[in-house]
C-alpha cells in the first residue's frame, strides 16, 4: 500500500514557521500539491478566531490561541497499514518511582482528521508569532513532587530574590546548561526577567546550542492549560530543588541536523522559545560573522511531541536581544524571521523559515533584511517546488514561507544567512 506523507497548513495562521491563506496539502516527500479550502476544519475555525482577536486580550481567545498553537500538522496519512503505525508509536519514558510517569499522546483509528492533528505524534506543532509577554504568570504544581534534590546549589554570584530556589549552576558548568539574565529576578533560570523561582513552583532552565531541557513535570500531558509551564526543576514548599527524572541528564543533545551558517559581516541571534514554560523567546543561539552555530532540533520523544521555534534576530544582534520586543523594538518575538524544527514520529524531520508577520505589519521592510536559505549539506533532504526553501528581498521560495524535510539520521540542513 502506498504511503502518502502529507504537510498541512492551517489557514491564516502562522503554522511551524509557515503563514499561509487557506488549508493547503503539500505531499513534500513525492512533489505533489493540492489545494483544499475546509472552513469547517477547527483549525481553521480557530485560526479565524484568532485574526478577528489579535492581541489575545480575551482569556478564552488566549487558551484558543495556545491550543492552536501545539496542534499538530505535520502527519503520516491513515491509509498506512496498521503495521506501520504500530511501528512508529512514541516510546514512552518513566520517571523515578514516586512520580507518574509521563505519558506521550497518541491516535486510534477512529479520529477524525482534525483530532489527529491534536493527538497523532507523528505530527508536530505549529509555530504562532507572540504578541503579549507572559509575566508573573504562576506556574502549576506536580501533583506530586520529586522525592529528593539533585544537586547542591554552586557558588556563583546569581542575584537570588528572598525566598527563591537558587539557580543550579555557575557560566562554567558540565551540565551544558546555559544560565539567562543573571542579575534579575529570574537570577539564570529560562524565566522572564520579572519571575524568579519561588516555593511550589516550576523553574526552567535553557541549555547551550544544540541542547534541550529533560526535565519537567510529569504530570504535564496537556499542551496548554495545567502543566503547560512546568518545565524544568520542581522549587519545593522547603525551598529545595527537585529533579523529576533522576536518572536523566539535565541537558540532551538534540538532532545535529541543522546549523546557522553566517555569512553576513555581525552577529545574528536565534531565540528559541521555552516550552513547557512561559514561552519566552530567551533561550538564545548565536551566529558570529562568519561562523555557524547549531540549533536544538528536538526528536519525536521530547514533551508531549511538541517542537522547536526560532525569532531570528537583525544582523548585529547578540544574545541581549532575545527578549520580548515591541512594535518599536523589532526583537525577539517582533524580529524580522521565525525558524521551525521538529521530528515526527516516523523519523522525519521538518524544519522551516518564514518572515515574521509582526515584523512587516508594524511597517518595517523585509526587502532591507538579509536573506536566508535552507541548504541540504547531508544526506537526503526533500525541497518544494522548486526545488529549493528560501526568503529573499522580502519574497519566499514559497507563499509566506517554506518547509523541508530531511530523512535519514545522516541528513542535515544549514540556514544560510547572506
Amino acid at each position: 500500500m502506498k504511503v502518502t506523507h502529507t504537510l498541512l497548513f492551517a489557514s491564516v495562521h502562522y503554522v511551524f514557521g509557515v503563514a499561509v491563506s487557506t488549508r493547503d496539502n503539500y505531499d513534500i516527500l513525492n512533489g505533489n500539491q493540492t489545494h483544499l479550502v475546509d472552513e469547517s476544519n477547527p483549525i481553521n475555525h480557530l485560526s479565524n478566531m484568532l485574526v478577528k482577536n489579535n492581541q489575545h486580550h480575551d482569556p478564552e481567545v488566549r487558551d484558543a490561541k495556545r491550543q492552536e498553537k501545539k496542534l499538530f500538522i505535520f502527519c503520516l496519512d491513515k491509509r498506512q497499514d496498521s503495521e506501520l503505525e504500530n511501528n512508529s508509536q512514541s516510546k514512552t519514558e518513566t520517571a523515578s518511582s514516586n512520580i507518574p510517569g509521563e505519558q506521550q499522546g497518541t491516535s486510534t483509528s477512529s479520529t477524525t482528521s482534525s483530532d489527529r492533528n491534536v493527538l497523532d505524534n507523528s505530527t508536530t506543532p505549529t509555530a504562532d508569532t507572540h504578541t503579549e509577554e507572559h509575566t508573573d504568570k504562576p506556574t502549576e504544581t506536580p501533583v506530586e513532587p520529586p522525592a529528593s534534590p539533585p544537586k547542591e546549589p554552586p557558588n556563583n554570584n546569581f542575584y537570588t530574590p528572598e525566598g527563591a530556589c537558587r539557580f543550579l549552576w555557575s557560566f562554567d558548568n558540565t551540565d551544558n546548561v546555559h544560565p539567562i539574565t543573571t542579575d534579575k529576578k529570574n537570577g539564570g533560570w529560562a524565566m522572564s526577567p520579572d519571575q524568579g523561582c519561588f516555593k511550589g513552583t516550576w523553574c526552567p532552565y535553557a541549555c547551550k546550542p544544540g541542547y534541550y531541557s529533560a526535565q519537567w513535570d510529569p504530570n504535564a500531558l496537556l499542551y496548554n492549560g495545567p502543566g503547560s509551564m512546568n518545565g524544568g526543576l520542581y522549587c519545593d514548599n522547603n525551598g529545595v530543588l527537585q529533579k523529576p527524572y533522576p536518572n536523566k541528564p539535565y541537558c540532551v543533545k538534540g538532532m545535529s541536523n541543522a546549523v546557522i551558517r553566517n555569512t553576513l559581516g555581525q552577529s545574528v541571534s536565534a531565540c528559541q522559545t521555552v516550552y513547557p514554560g512561559n514561552e519566552a523567546m530567551i533561550i538564545p543561539s548565536v551566529a558570529q560573522p562568519g561562523g555557524s552555530v547549531e540549533l536544538n532540533i528536538v526528536p519525536s520523544t521530547y514533551w508531549l511531541g511538541t517542537s522547536s521555534q526560532f525569532y531570528v534576530n537583525l544582523a548585529g544582534s547578540d544574545e541581549g536581544q532575545c527578549i520580548w520586543g515591541n512594535s518599536d523594538k523589532p526583537v525577539g518575538n517582533w524580529g524580522p524571521y521565525i525558524f521551525g524544527g521538529g521530528q515526527a514520529k516516523d523519523g522525519i524531520t521538518y524544519v522551516s523559515v518564514q518572515y515574521n508577520p509582526l515584523y512587516s505589519e508594524v511597517g518595517f521592510d523585509t526587502k532591507n533584511t538579509y536573506n536566508v536559505e535552507i541548504k541540504c549539506i547531508q544526506g537526503t533532504c526533500n525541497f518544494p517546488p522548486p526545488n529549493e526553501c528560501k526568503c529573499e528581498k522580502g519574497v519566499c521560495s514559497m507563499n509566506n514561507g517554506c518547509t523541508v524535510a530531511l530523512r535519514g539520521e545522516d541528513s542535515k540542513v544549514e540556514f544560510l544567512l547572506y
